[in-house]
C-alpha cells in the first residue's frame, strides 16, 4: 500500500508539472488513527521549492489525485500533511486474506532468487556460551527468519574458533587442573556433557589468569608451544618442531574430545533457541587460506615488521595498524577473517553476506573489509557488518571472560525459567505435565524479545522481573495476547465473514483501532526485514497487543447472536494469524494456553 500511495503522488506531481524531489516520496504509517491509516510530508518539502504554502500545494495534490476504491478519504491537514484512509471494504479484504491465508498472504517474494548468508552467534569451542551469544544468536536468528518471509534463500552460518590462544590457555590449564584435582582425563570424561563442558571453561580461566595477568614466564612459554602444536595439529605445512613433551601427556586427544564436547554442547543451546545451522566454518579450516593470501600479499597490500606482518591501517583513512602474522609465523584472527571470506564465497556464492557481531569489533572488522577491498573488491562490495551493543544486569559490569567474570548462556535462560515458574505455579489452569515446555516458551519469549525491541547496535540491561511480566512491553505479554484470542477462537469458533459488513463493527472505536493496526502488518514486517530491524516488528507487535486488549475488555462476544459475532471471530483469527506470524519471524514460539 506505500508503494501504491507513492505512485499516487508521482502521478499528482506530473499532472501538476512538479518536479519529483531525488530522494523520492516519503510515505509512512500513522500511530494515531484519528490522522488516517498513512500519511506524507511530500506537499512542505516542496514547498519551498514552489514557493507557495505547503498547505495549499497540500491541497493541489489532494485534488489532482486520481478515484480509488481502497480510500475512505484522503485529506490535506495543517501545516501541508496529506493523510489517507483505508475504506470499510479494502479492510475487510485485508482482515479477510489474514484470516483466511495468514501465512501465504504475509510472505512477499521481493527478495525470491536472491542467496543470502548470515553469520551469527559465532560461540568458541572451550570458552563459555555467555550471553553475548545468546544475543548474536536471536538477532541473527530474526534476521534470518524475515529474509526467509522476503523470498530469499538463507543460509544460516557460524564460525568458531578452535585453534587460537584461547584454546592453547585452556589445554594448558587442563594439565595443572587434574594435577590440583589429582585426577585422570578419563575421570572427566564420565562426567555429564554439561560438567565436562563447565570443567573446560574452568580451565580456560585458569589458563588466561595465567598468561594474561601473571609474570611467569614460563607458562607463559608453554602456552605459546601449546599454541603452535595445536596450530600444527590443523595445518601441517607448519614447520615441524620437537612436540614430544605434548604427546607425552596426550594433549591432541584431549584437545580432539574438548573440541566435541563443547560442539555437541553448542547444539542442545541451538535446539532450544530454535537455530539451525546450515554451514559451519572453524578457524582451523580458514587459517591456512588466511596464511597464504597475505604471505602472497606481503608487500604489496602487507608489510613485514620486527618479524610479524602488519596491514597499516593509520595510513588507509585513519584505520588501526593490525597484525595479521605474528612472530611465531602463525595466522591471527584477522587473518582468519580474510581466509573465511574467502571460504565462504567458495562453497556459498551468496548475493549478499551478513555477519553480525558485538560493538566492539567494529574498528577490526572495519580493518578487514578496507582489506578486503584490495584483495577482492566484490566480497567486500556484498559484505555488511551489524553490530550489537553489550547485555548488562541492573548494576552489574560488562561481562568478562578473562577474569571468569562471563554470564552464561545457560544461567540466564535458567534463572529466567526459575522465576517463570514461581509466577505459573499460581496456577491452576495448566496441567502439570505442561508447565515444563510452556515455561521454556516464555523464558525464551522473555529473553528474545527484551533484546529484540531494543535498536540494534544500543546496549541492553536486562531486567529479569520486566521481560517476564504478563503486562507491558515483553515476549510474554504477547504470548499471553495470543492464548486468550486463541481461548475465543476455541470458545466460539471460527466466524464467518460472508454477508456481513465491516462498516457497522467499525463504529466501535475499540474494532477500529484493532482492525486499522492489523491491515499494516504487512507493511511493518516488509519495513522490519528490509532495514534489518527486529525491533520495528517488536514495537507493532506490542501496538497489535494492546489493541487486542482493549477490544477483548469492550467487545463482548458472549453477549451476541451467531451471526452476528461472525465477522468479530474472523477479527480475531486474523489477529491469531499475525501474532503468530509475527512471533516467529521473531524466533519467538507461540504459546496456546496460559
Amino acid at each position: 500500500m506505500k508503494n501504491r500511495i507513492k505512485e499516487k503522488i508521482k502521478e499528482a506531481l506530473i499532472m501538476l508539472q512538479i518536479d519529483l524531489p531525488e530522494e523520492g516520496v516519503f510515505v509512512e504509517e500513522t500511530k494515531d488513527i484519528s490522522k488516517g491509516d498513512f500519511s506524507t510530508n511530500i506537499a512542505m518539502r516542496l514547498a519551498s521549492v514552489e514557493k507557495t504554502d505547503p498547505l495549499i500545494l497540500a491541497e493541489r495534490i489532494v485534488k489532482s489525485l486520481k478515484k480509488d476504491k481502497d480510500f475512505k478519504l484522503i485529506e490535506f491537514v495543517k501545516p501541508g500533511f496529506i493523510n489517507f484512509f483505508l475504506s470499510d471494504t479494502y479492510l475487510l479484504g485485508e482482515i479477510e486474506k489474514y484470516a483466511k491465508l495468514g501465512a501465504d498472504y504475509f510472505a512477499q517474494n521481493i527478495q525470491k532468487g536472491r542467496n543470502i548468508a548470515i553469520e551469527f552467534t559465532d560461540a568458541n569451542p572451550f570458552k563459555i556460551f555467555h550471553i553475548g551469544h545468546l544475543y548474536t544468536n536471536a538477532v541473527g536468528e530474526s534476521i534470518s527468519r524475515m529474509q526467509e518471509s522476503l523470498g530469499a534463500s538463507v543460509k544460516r552460518v557460524t564460525y568458531q574458533g578452535d585453534v587460537g590462544l584461547h584454546v592453547s590457555k585452556t589445554m594448558w590449564g587442563v594439565e595443572e587442573q587434574l594435577k590440583k584435582e589429582g585426577k585422570n582425563f578419563s575421570d572427566i570424561e564420565k562426567l555429564d556433557l554439561e560438567e565436562r563442558v563447565a570443567w573446560l571453561g574452568s580451565c580456560y580461566i585458569l589458563g588466561a589468569e595465567m598468561y594474561d595477568y601473571s609474570k611467569e614466564s614460563k607458562a607463559i612459554e608453554e602456552i605459546n608451544e601449546i599454541n603452535y602444536y595445536i596450530y600444527y595439529l590443523t595445518n601441517p605445512s607448519l614447520e615441524k618442531k620437537d612436540f614430544s613433551k605434548f604427546e607425552e601427556v596426550n594433549i591432541k586427544e584431549k584437545y580432539t574430545k574438548g573440541r566435541l564436547w563443547c560442539l555437541e554442547y553448542f547444539e542442545k543451546i541451538y535446539s532450544v533457541l530454535g537455530t539451525k545451522f546450515d554451514n559451519y566454518f572453524f578457524e582451523s579450516e580458514v587459517s591456512e587460506m588466511g596464511l597464504e593470501i597475505v604471505k602472497k600479499n606481503t608487500g604489496e597490500i602487507f608489510k613485514k615488521d620486527a618479524g610479524s606482518v602488519i596491514y597499516e591501517g593509520e595510513k588507509e583513512k585513519g584505520l588501526h595498524t593490525r597484525v595479521f602474522i605474528n612472530k611465531y609465523g602463525l595466522p591471527t584472527y584477522e587473518t582468519k577473517e580474510i581466509g573465511l571470506a574467502l571460504k565462504k564465497e567458495e562453497l556459498l556464492r551468496s548475493d549478499e553476506s551478513i555477519i553480525i557481531t558485538a560493538n566492539e569489533q567494529s574498528s577490526y572488522f572495519k580493518v578487514i573489509m578496507d582489506v578486503l577491498s584490495k584483495l577482492n573488491p566484490e566480497i567486500a562490495y556484498k559484505t555488511k557488518h551489524f553490530s550489537h551493543g553489550v547485555i548488562r544486569l541492573p548494576n552489574a559490569q560488562k561481562m568478562s571472560s578473562r577474569r571468569g567474570g562471563v554470564i552464561s548462556g545457560e544461567w540466564l535462560f535458567s534463572e529466567t525459567k526459575r522465576k517463570v515458574l514461581s509466577i505459573m505455579s499460581n496456577s491452576d489452569e495448566l496441567e502439570p505435565e505442561l508447565v515444563d515446555e510452556i515455561s521454556d516458551k516464555i523464558a525464551i519469549a522473555a529473553i528474545k524479545y527484551a533484546f529484540l525491541k531494543v535498536t540494534i547496535g544500543s546496549d541492553i540491561v536486562f531486567d529479569f522481573d520486566k521481560a517476564i511480566s504478563f503486562d507491558g512491553d515483553t515476549g510474554p505479554y504477547i504470548q499471553y495476547v495470543y492464548a486468550r484470542a486463541n481461548s475465543l477462537i476455541k470458545e466460539f469458533g471460527t466466524g464467518d465473514s460472508q454477508n456481513i459488513c465491516l462498516g457497522s463493527c467499525l463504529a466501535n472505536p475499540f474494532v477500529e483501532r484493532l482492525v486499522r493496526t492489523l491491515s499494516k502488518y504487512r507493511v511493518a514486517m516488509l519495513d522490519s526485514a528490509l532495514t534489518y530491524s527486529p525491533s520495528t516488528l517488536c514495537q507493532y507487535l506490542f501496538d497489535l497487543s494492546q489493541s487486542f486488549n482493549a477490544f477483548y475488555q469492550n467487545v463482548r462476544l458472549s453477549e451476541m447472536s451467531e451471526d452476528d459475532r461472525g465477522v468479530y471471530l474472523v477479527i480475531i483469527r486474523a489477529v491469531l494469524n499475525v501474532l503468530q506470524s509475527g512471533l516467529f519471524n521473531l524466533g519467538i514460539p507461540i504459546v496456546e494456553k496460559m
